[in-house]
Formats: C-alpha cells, structure tokens, sequence
C-alpha cells in the first residue's frame, strides 16, 4: 500500500458496509417448508466492526434489500454492553436504498455524525455499491467483488463478503494506526 493510501486510511472516521457479498456472503438458503430464507455471516466481522468502535470510527450497514437481515445484525451489535453503556455510538441501519440512493442516505448520515467525505470508507462488492465507493475517501472491496468494483477500489480485501472480508479491513485501519488490538476495550 502506497504512503498516500495509509495516509488516506488514517483520516477515516466512519465505515459503510454493504450487506449482501459483504456483511452476508451473498448466499440465500431457501428451506422447502415453509419457504424459510436464511444468509450467512461471520462472527469475526461483528469483533472487526467493535475494533474500529472502540477506537470511535462510526459505522453504518446500507443495504439494498429490506428484508430484515441487516437490521436484525445491527440491532445485535447494537445491544451490545458498550453501547448501552454510551461508551460507544450506535451503528446505523439503513436498508432499501439502491445505487445513488446509497450516496443519498450516507450523505445525511455524515452529515448528522459531523463527517466529510474523505473522511469515510466504503465497502462494496457489486454495481449498486459503484456511485458510493466513488464518493468516499477510501473503497474497499471484499476478494469476491465483481472484477469492476475491485478495479476501482483502493484496497481488495484478502477474505471474501461474510467470510472475514469486514475484518480484514478493520485490521488494517488498526495496522495502519498501529495500534494493538488486544489493548482495546471491547465490552
């Protein structure tokens, strides 16, 4: 990574992530029953998100899907102790907001977190995430993206979406800033 790479990644102060091929791996099971849809997710990525909490990087899950995945996640992460504690921010959750609406959502919600632009990263793997990874100060796409989005970004993860990806990024704003995370509070 280039010295104006790490120099961009120092500035960040606030984190989107996309669900599907992100959050999620992107994969639906489908039971025969009852018609019961089930997503997977890694449960190093929810530690990543805390990483980057505990060191009060905001983060916000945008999603273009409104099927309730993303929320219940994010109402998790939001119950956590820290959180209700106010020792750490609420994750925001914005679900059903595709393409340019994603930029929409993300500018108000900067906004109201009192960030720019070039101080937030994005993640996302596919066309949809496109116009938002443009925007912010620093894209990032899990191993899985589709080759546009990867050729784009400024930093492809070494995992895929919902196998680690999330994580891999939250390392590295921690490897950058060089700081340790078992020194971190995570509770």
């Amino acid at each position: 990574m280039t010295k104006e790479l790490k120099e961009k990644l120092k500035k960040i102060r606030a984190v989107v992530f996309d669900g599907d091929g992100v959050l999620f791996t992107g994969r639906v099971m489908v039971g025969t029953k009852r018609g019961e849809v089930l997503k997977e997710r890694s449960y190093v990525d929810g530690q990543g998100t805390s990483f980057l909490r505990a060191i009060g990087i905001k983060i916000a899950l945008v999603s273009g899907e409104k099927t309730g995945f993303v929320e219940v996640v994010g109402e998790k992460l939001n119950s956590l102790p820290s959180v209700k504690s106010g020792k750490w921010s609420r994750i925001g959750i914005f679900t059903g907001f595709q393409s340019g609406q994603k930029v929409e959502i993300v500018e108000k919600w900067l906004e109201e977190i009192g960030v720019k632009w070039e101080e937030c990263a994005a993640m996302g793997d596919d066309i949809a995430d496109y116009q938002l990874l443009r925007k912010v100060g620093f894209a990032v796409a899990p191993a899985q993206a589709e080759t546009v989005i990867k050729n784009m970004v400024h930093y492809v993860t070494p995992r895929v979406g919902g196998y680690g990806a999330i994580r891999d990024f939250c390392n590295l704003i921690l490897e950058i800033n060089k700081i340790d995370p078992t020194s971190l509070n995570l509770r």
